[in-house]
């Protein structure tokens, strides 16, 4: 829309339908979101249009992730948040962070199975985390090398420029490297109390004490992020995920898991965030999770901690 382009041709282009409230209901394949942003590079005619968007970033539109990990106090927090919670709002992406490397480096990697080029959407999501961080620190925040793992383009001098820094293509992940200094770096738009609501907000709906990692907290947290767990199943969130159900029960059988267990812990999770801090009665909480009966939901969540969902609610309730 910046650039005088009719959004609705470039989702359309991609099998999405532009200002469908319908559509956002649920996460958007990473092979659509790769098509959106090529397509947008076609029609503005810009071999740069990720990177682009990434400078161009509108904040005033930004998800809960955005707001609270601009509100942190440093760099070091605000890349810390990053990495913990944007595996939760952002499932088609995994992300590293390495405070105690020389240089430090903080990557993301796109989780998808080939077909649409990346190189867009990798330019994009390395130029916005700069981009923030430099909104932030109010700053250049000086870069030691970008990684992108995607081939080298054909002209690299956007890229150079807004970077200021070595740039390595092909790599095994997107990726910024900077002196270890940068993390104590103060940002200007902190807000201690904002960041501290969201950072306890988000732990308490998603993590409940408990950091589950590696592919099988992926499927987890994708499940809950699900409006209703009645329908869901390893096909509905292999779509999600971009991938063949046969490799997301290969990913999670390597690491010891089934599918049917990160949804019993993604019940357990969602189970305890709506007893905790909604108002919803038993049988609504239980319909939520798929259960047909309350009596079912009772026994599972009996299983899961040893005591009723009511009795739950009311020791927690006594707690507050």
């Amino acid at each position: 829309m910046d650039r005088g382009v009719d959004p609705a041709d470039v989702f359309s282009a991609c099998g999405l339908r532009y200002l469908s409230a319908e559509e956002y209901d649920a996460p958007i394949p990473v092979e659509q979101v790769a098509c959106l942003f090529e397509r947008a590079a076609e029609v503005t005619d810009n071999p740069s249009m990720g990177l682009s968007m990434g400078q161009d970033f509108h904040y005033e539109s930004s998800s809960l992730l955005v707001v609270a990990m601009l509100a942190a106090p440093d760099v070091a927090e605000s890349l810390r948040f990053l990495n913990v919670y944007d595996r939760y709002i952002d499932t088609g992406i995994v992300t590293r962070f390495f405070p105690k490397r020389t240089p430090v480096e903080f990557s993301a990697c796109l989780l998808h199975e080939g077909g649409n080029n990346m190189a867009q959407l990798n330019e994009y999501l390395m130029g916005f985390l700069v981009q923030s961080l430099r909104t932030a620190t109010r700053d250049r925040f000086p870069l030691l090398e970008v990684s992108f793992q995607h081939n080298p383009p054909a002209d690299t001098d956007s890229l150079r420029e807004f970077f200021g820094c070595g740039l390595r293509f092909k790599q095994p992940q997107n990726s910024i490297r900077f002196a270890p200094e940068l993390l104590q770096q103060p940002f200007m738009t902190s807000n201690k109390l904002l960041f501290r609501v969201l950072s306890h907000g988000m732990d308490n709906y998603f993590g409940l004490g408990e950091q589950q990692q590696g592919f099988f907290g992926t499927v987890c947290r994708q499940v809950m992020l699900e409006q209703s767990l009645a329908n869901v199943d390893a096909d509905t969130i292999a779509d999600r995920l971009s991938m063949s159900p046969r490799t997301l029960r290969r990913r999670l059988s390597e690491e010891g898991f089934t599918f049917q267990e990160a949804k019993n812990l993604a019940r357990e999770r969602r189970a305890k965030y709506l007893l905790s801090n909604s108002a919803s009665s038993l049988s609504e909480i239980a319909f939520d999770l798929g259960y047909s009966e309350l009596s079912a939901f009772s026994r599972a969540f009996r299983n899961w901690v040893g005591e009723t969902p009511q009795a739950y609610r009311d020791n927690i309730r006594s707690m507050n």
